[in-house]
């Protein structure tokens, strides 16, 4: 009797702290269970690709066409916001236990920060962590990676540098060299958008559908961080910094759309941006592609072999790619150095050896070794 009147204690001793409440109990179940999808997810490939495919292909759906609705970004504005947030939060609830001083009351408050901190770590956990452990994309893809050599490298910079020949006269440039986008933002959105069906149409390891990629209000000022785009997890939505030379956008926006589609290791989105760029029937969005990856290729042959990189400089390189970098380059100057960008860098690169990408923020360069698989096959008997 004893027993049972100590449970009845403790179980009322939950209900008044409101840590039964079916509300908070709901919030904690998905938690849980997004914990184990998580797990899984690290230990069984097979189990991460079904689940970046089917189930987390659903949510980030979801997301994305609903933040997409909205004109403004959520993320942005969720961060402006956030400290008019957090002191209406401090200020209603001081004033709400002033009223009421029970215990219940005091938990109420409390467990709604609980909550919210549950619910954003639960869609990391199921709507894009399990990403970053599903197959390679060259597995997926059907390519063997490889450690590559120089001159792999050269043969694939030229490959590439060919392409560009072919679309430069279809493109426009201003008098430093760089190129101009020849429409607006909304326009090539579209077309980027466009340019992923059709690449999704051939690739069963990415679903598509069209959402907006939003312009950041605060673009030059993140400039300084160099970061070009980000996918937010808990929003769903893609957000472009739209003070980086134009260049760079479409590539950009392919990139954080291949987040959004699940995938989540950088060099792969990188890769994979590469991939939906070329598929674009515009010149532009080609030659962003062809450009972006063209700047890997040329800074790993570089790192690789002076010679090789010299001799590719002076016989392969178009003369508007080199403008367009030395433009960049230009560009670039002010934001070089900076307190933020060493910031970002440190939090990036943890977080990316977190979810088993050694590398770190190095990963990002790796695309290079997908391309020369790409271009350059190993023939096996």
């Amino acid at each position: 009797m004893e027993q049972a009147a100590v449970k009845k204690s403790f179980r009322e001793k939950l209900r008044e702290r409101e840590l039964l409440s079916p509300w908070f109990l709901a919030f904690l179940g998905s938690f849980v269970f997004g914990i184990l999808v998580y797990v899984l997810a690290r230990i069984f490939p097979a189990f991460a690709e079904f689940w970046a495919r089917y189930p987390s292909q659903g949510i980030r759906f979801v997301l994305g066409k609903v933040t997409s609705i909205l004109p403004f970004s959520t993320a942005e504005w969720v961060i402006f916001s956030s400290p008019v947030l957090i002191a209406g939060y401090f200020f209603f609830s001081a004033r709400s236990m002033k009223k009421n001083k029970s215990v219940g009351n005091y938990y109420r408050w409390m467990l709604s920060l609980v909550c919210i901190l549950l619910t954003i770590v639960t869609l990391f956990f199921t709507a894009f962590g399990p990403c970053y452990f599903r197959y390679g994309l060259d597995q997926n893809l059907g390519i063997a990676k490889r450690p590559v050599s120089a001159q792999e490298l050269y043969d694939t910079a030229k490959i590439v540098s060919d392409e560009i020949k072919k679309v430069k006269d279809d493109l426009q440039f201003d008098i430093h060299g760089a190129c101009i986008m020849p429409y607006d933002y909304d326009t090539l959105v579209e077309k980027v958008n466009e340019a992923y069906g059709k690449y999704a149409a051939t690739a069963d390891h990415v679903g598509h559908f069209d959402t907006y990629a939003k312009p950041m209000a605060i673009s030059p000022l993140f400039t300084y961080t160099h970061i070009s785009g980000i996918y937010t997890f808990m929003t769903g939505e893609v957000n472009i910094n739209i003070n980086y030379p134009d260049f760079i956008r479409p590539f950009t926006i392919a990139h954080e759309f291949s987040h959004q589609r699940g995938i989540a290791r950088e060099d792969e989105a990188n890769f994979a941006a590469y991939l939906v760029c070329i598929e674009s029937e515009d010149a532009f969005v080609r030659y962003s592609g062809y450009a972006n990856l063209l700047q890997y290729l040329t800074d790993a042959l570089y790192k690789a072999d002076r010679d090789l990189y010299s001799k590719f400089r002076n016989r392969e390189m178009p003369d508007v790619v080199s403008k367009e970098f030395s433009a960049y380059s230009a560009f670039f100057d002010k934001y070089r150095e900076s307190t933020a960008s060493k910031v970002t860098g440190t939090v990036n690169n943890s977080f990316l050896g977190s979810q088993g990408q050694s590398a770190g923020t190095k990963s990002y360069g790796l695309v290079v070794d997908l391309a020369v698989a790409y271009y350059l096959p190993i023939e096996t008997e």
